[in-house]
């Protein structure tokens, strides 16, 4: 047997936990290794990243600057911040909520978000349940991505 799914699979390589869900997984020279596109689990990772109703958290931050390649000199430029204060937001310390709405609604642009979705995201995301939420500090709550969809999966023949 070469090919099997694995109902749910935490992966970590993000830097933050995420849990898969129907994860296609393939043996490679005795190996077990995840069998989907990794470059579309990181886009749909950032798109659930900014639609979350908490706060990004510092490891999330760090991702999100990754995935645009991007310094910290370069993305604390975006956002009239110094590179030290972006080193702040990826050790804990992290941004107020307008700037964390800001930080999302720089990805949309970004990923050239169209005009309705910056709308959801208002609608989604609200100021004072952020900062609720960031008094609070999420804890132990994993984002849960379904791999079932095709487009996650690499083409065998």
């Amino acid at each position: 047997m070469t090919e099997k799914k694995i109902e749910t699979f935490t992966y970590t390589d993000l830097g933050f936990p995420i849990q898969l869900i129907d994860v296609p997984m393939r043996k490679i020279l005795g190996e077990w290794v995840l069998d989907i596109n990794l470059n579309i689990l990181q886009l749909e990772v950032l798109k659930m990243l900014i639609h979350q109703p908490t706060p990004l958290q510092a490891e999330e931050l760090r991702f999100i600057r990754k995935y645009f390649e991007m310094t910290t000199t370069a993305f604390g430029e975006v956002f009239g911040v110094s590179h030290a204060a972006i080193i702040k937001w990826e050790n804990g310390q992290l941004p107020a909520p307008p700037m964390d709405v800001y930080i999302r609604m720089y990805v949309m642009d970004r990923l050239k978000a169209k005009n309705a979705d910056f709308g959801k995201l208002f609608h989604e995301v609200n100021m004072a349940s952020l900062a609720q939420a960031k008094k609070e500090r999420r804890k132990g709550k994993l984002l849960s991505l379904s791999v079932r969809h095709r487009r996650f999966a690499h083409q065998h023949s």
